[in-house]
């Protein structure tokens, strides 16, 4: 079976085929359809599906001048090397409310890669929905996930794309990965069509 495929409609929705699990926030499993319009201005009224609303809402996919800049940074352990690319964060934050030690904020550089266990810091980059945060091991770049093919939807956030899903005709950052990225759909982002996090910033609310 092929693997579905997303594609961005010029100042519109995603266009998403073949799809065959969709998941929302609360866990259950929305039907699909052979092809699907899925918001990405955050003004539908029917979200995650698009109603037509960026037409009104005068929806621009265009990306910002002033995004984050693409850079790939690495932190060198004696046991891991950490890698990131804050360009494609969608601010999760799993990684330093979960692995402070590590991935602490207050602190210049954030990222000490010796400052925990490689199999924790393992387990904690492997959970990063956006692909930002990666890492090798003895020259080995971090093995690609065998997951479904899946969307879940992040409630007030991002769509979490999994299982290598092929996104059409972007511009990827550094070092981001093909198997797991997020994709925004508030309509804030300044590094459409992928999340960086701005939905934070402008509260935005999915029940809407």
């Amino acid at each position: 079976m092929s693997k579905p495929v997303i594609s961005c409609s010029k100042n519109g929705p995603m266009i998403v085929k073949g799809l065959e699990n969709f998941i929302d926030s609360d866990g259950t499993r929305l039907t699909t359809k052979a092809a699907m319009g899925l918001c990405r201005c955050g003004a539908s009224k029917n979200k995650p599906f698009c109603d037509g609303s960026h037409k009104d809402a005068g929806f621009s996919d265009e990306i910002s001048p002033d995004r984050t800049a693409d850079k790939l940074s690495s932190y060198e352990g004696e046991h891991i090397t950490i890698y990131n690319n804050p360009l494609i964060c969608s601010v999760a934050e799993f990684c330093h409310k979960e692995l402070e030690s590590v991935f602490n904020m207050h602190r210049d550089p954030w990222i000490a890669a010796d400052e925990g266990s490689a199999e924790n810091i393992k387990v904690l980059i492997e959970k990063c929905p956006s692909g930002a945060l990666s890492y090798s091991t003895n020259g080995q770049p971090q093995p690609v996930a065998e997951c479904e093919a899946a969307i879940s939807i992040e409630k007030n956030g991002p769509l979490r794309i999994t299982g290598s899903i092929t996104l059409k005709d972007v511009n990827w950052g550094q070092g981001a990965s093909r198997e797991h990225y997020t994709l925004c759909r508030c309509g804030a982002s300044r590094n459409k069509p992928f999340c960086d996090g701005s939905h934070a910033n402008i509260d935005f609310d999915d029940s809407a």
